[in-house]
């Protein structure tokens, strides 16, 4: 049958995803496999970079009052609202735009799958800097787009980076430039200069360019948000991402969202957007999350404290960890290596010991450099997890 399938459903079939989560891996029983295989009571998740502080106690307070099961029974038998005006008004707020300027979708992943299919044709140039958001690569690819990548000296984006993506700009047509910020998987801020920068020249040229923000919360201040989404008025070629599944911690929300200046490129993305992305109980969960800043103030707090102890903990003399190396973030996640033991064995290694990591060998930009990243988690959890790493022998 697979001749009744399109050119670039074939085509797709071509690109194994270099992802570190695959469809046909089920977690839940790769989980349940480690602990009889080993003998584990738990093993732990620093695979996932959610928020393990869980959602705001707000969430928490109604999801306990007697009054929700009414309203979730109630709202079972009926298709959820369609508009999102609520959570419209209160995104609008949070960034300062008009409430029309947003497209929703079920997660990041598919806002930027309906983007790729708004905006490219086959043989359409993208330029994506590497280390990246491994979806960018896959939805363009399935598109029949031709991939140009930039790879970051030393694993960071600097000056040069921006020199090196303007140049590639000027001397060729390209439709798409992708980059997430905080960068997915380095957890590096990138300035809002350089965006803007880049943002600058791509208008020139015709380029489309996406800031995926899902890991954004993390660069905010308590009093404003650092995000793209200030660069709207004055650039239509912008699209900014964000998402309620990391520091909100409500993944299983699904609640993803765009926001653009641009009436054509939202009527393009919500063409393909689903009539009901996601449930009523999502939406009104977004609509809580979105109220509570103080907790995400507290969230980011605690991040920055858990990271300031886990530093000093693999910078002592004695640590025994010399043999690790860990990159600085500015998020809730660290990518690491060893100097002798390949990511494969690594990453075997700490599952065996109760720790799934994300695996990012095969990643475009740092293939097969060894790295896998984790996510920060309590002190405890963290320390039991060095202390699995001091145990790594080659």
């Amino acid at each position: 049958m697979e001749e009744s399938l399109s050119r670039l459903t074939r085509l797709a079939f071509a690109r194994e995803s270099n992802d570190y989560l695959h469809k046909d891996v089920d977690e839940l029983s790769l989980v349940e496999d480690l602990k009889k295989k080993y003998g584990l009571k738990r093993v732990h998740r620093l695979d996932v970079g959610k928020n393990i502080d869980g959602f705001s106690p707000l969430i928490q307070d109604v999801l306990e009052t007697p009054e929700l099961l009414g309203l979730v029974t109630g709202s079972l038998t009926e298709y959820p609202e369609n508009s999102y005006l609520r959570l419209r008004r209160q995104l609008a707020l949070h960034h300062d735009i008009p409430p029309e300027w947003f497209v929703f979708g079920a997660g990041l992943e598919s806002v930027i799958d309906h983007i790729a299919r708004a905006v490219l044709d086959p043989g359409d140039f993208v330029l994506i800097p590497v280390p990246n958001f491994d979806v960018f690569e896959n939805v363009s690819f399935r598109m029949g787009a031709s991939l140009c990548f930039t790879e970051l000296f030393n694993l960071r984006w600097d000056g040069n980076t921006v020199e090196r993506l303007c140049g590639q700009m000027r001397d060729g047509a390209y439709r798409l430039l992708w980059i997430s910020n905080p960068i997915n998987p380095t957890g590096q801020h990138i300035p809002a200069d350089a965006i803007e920068t880049l943002l600058s020249l791509a208008s020139k040229t015709g380029t489309l360019l996406v800031v995926d923000e899902a890991y954004g919360e993390y660069g905010d201040t308590p009093d404003r948000i650092r995000s793209a989404s200030a660069l709207l008025k004055t650039y239509p070629n912008l699209m900014v991402l964000r998402t309620f599944s990391k520091i909100h911690c409500l993944p299983s929300a699904r609640v993803g969202y765009m926001a653009s200046s641009s009436e054509a490129l939202r009527r393009a993305v919500n063409t393909y957007r689903p009539m009901f992305p996601f449930s009523w109980f999502s939406l009104y969960m977004a609509q809580l999350a979105v109220l509570d800043t103080d907790y995400v103030n507290e969230i980011r707090r605690r991040n920055q404290e858990r990271k300031d102890r886990f530093w000093a903990r693999i910078q002592r003399e004695d640590s025994g960890l010399h043999a690790f190396e860990f990159l600085d973030s500015d998020t809730n996640t660290l990518m690491f290596r060893h100097a002798d033991l390949g990511a494969d064995a690594l990453h075997g290694f700490l599952a065996a010991h109760g720790f799934l990591t994300a695996n990012l060998n095969r990643l475009t930009g740092i293939r097969n450099q060894g790295f896998l990243r984790m996510t920060l988690h309590g002190d405890a959890v963290n320390e039991e997890f060095l202390d699995a790493c001091r145990k790594v022998t080659c």
